[in-house]
């Protein structure tokens, strides 16, 4: 009698770059999405919807931290220990992509968007030696599919874990440098036969909220490291703009205003709470050592033929330094309520 071999499972999702995406390979060129890249962002999503159900289950962070690397290393692999193969192969459909790179926006610090993009636009001189060009991007407005390849033998919590991070990149995230700021947002067109077309905010509202639907929230405390937890909050602008840099230009205008105006209530040291290092105020330890991201991951998204601005607030354990572990939260969260028309998900 033959042998019978179960069929894998194929995950195709279909992306838009919406915004310009600064990625680059070893020589700061955009030549392309990787796998790796795309693979990278995947685990970031799959660790921030899974540790409020992983830490749920244990006494304490330490053990939870450990239970999530397993978990995570058992489905997209691990270089440790010899190696453990992902339970999955994941291929980028890209072919299409125009490779035509564009080194014009944004455009400088006096641009919103550019006041996001610190690093991406030319900055320093030739005469004085420092001179930094700027920096590639691939142009919006374009698709690519993400091919997931899933052994058979995986069991359906897993399969819907990867549908699940697949989607929530594409809701919430993108790709290369400044991806947290909104540039190389990412939008999902549709993951196998389920499609993502919103006509209104409210869709786009709806579709986030079917996602974390499949996940419970710890309501302990704050995560160690950035994810979901009863302090996240996602905003969505209710104002659209006609073309996507006209949507991140005005989030990069109300963030300029919010954190870097005079009367910004966000001075000196309350800066970090946006990420550290920063420029201004900071500290020898800020300036030289210390590194946080920020706990707000800026998106821009289609909306009909209109886009839409959206930021996503991720609290979690500041610093492991304990002069740099207090910090105002509240200066961060607030700033969802600047947004026009804000649409609290």
């Amino acid at each position: 009698m033959p042998l019978k071999f179960k069929e894998p499972i194929l995950i195709v999702a279909t992306y838009r770059i919406v915004t310009p995406m600064f990625i680059g390979d070893a020589n700061q060129k955009a030549s392309g999405i990787s796998p790796a890249s795309v693979k990278g962002a995947l685990r970031f999503w799959w660790r921030a919807l899974n540790w409020s159900r992983i830490r749920a289950k244990e006494q304490s962070d330490t053990v939870a931290l450990q239970h999530l690397h397993s978990e995570e290393s058992e489905l997209f692999g691990s270089s440790a220990d010899k190696g453990v193969a992902a339970r999955f192969t994941l291929r980028v459909n890209a072919e299409a992509i125009n490779v035509n790179h564009g080194t014009d926006w944004p455009n400088g610090l006096n641009d919103p968007s550019g006041y996001l993009g610190l690093g991406l636009w030319e900055s320093g001189s030739v005469a004085k030696g420092n001179l930094q060009p700027h920096r590639e991007y691939i142009k919006e407005d374009q698709l690519f599919e993400v091919e997931l390849l899933a052994s058979a033998a995986l069991n359906p919590a897993a399969i819907q874990q990867l549908r699940d991070a697949l989607t929530a990149w594409g809701l919430f995230g993108g790709l290369g440098s400044r991806a947290r700021r909104g540039f190389g947002s990412v939008a999902i067109e549709s993951l196998n036969d389920e499609h993502f077309a919103f006509t209104s905010v409210g869709d786009y509202q709806a579709a986030v909220r079917h996602v974390l639907a499949n996940y419970t929230i710890n309501p302990v405390q704050q995560p160690p490291f950035t994810a979901f937890s009863q302090e996240s909050q996602f905003s969505i602008s209710g104002d659209l703009a006609t073309s996507a840099r006209l949507a991140h230009r005005s989030l990069g205008g109300v963030f300029k205003s919010y954190r870097g105006s005079k009367d910004s209530p966000v001075r000196g040291e309350k800066k970090r709470v946006f990420g550290i290092p920063f420029a201004g105020g900071a500290t020898d330890l800020e300036k030289n050592k210390a590194r946080r991201a920020s706990p707000l991951l800026f998106h821009i998204h289609p909306i009909g033929p209109k886009f839409t601005g959206a930021v996503l607030f991720l609290p979690a354990e500041f610093h492991y330094h304990h002069s740099l572990n207090s910090v105002d939260y509240s200066l961060a969260s607030n700033f969802l309520k600047q947004l026009p028309a804000a649409v609290f998900a």
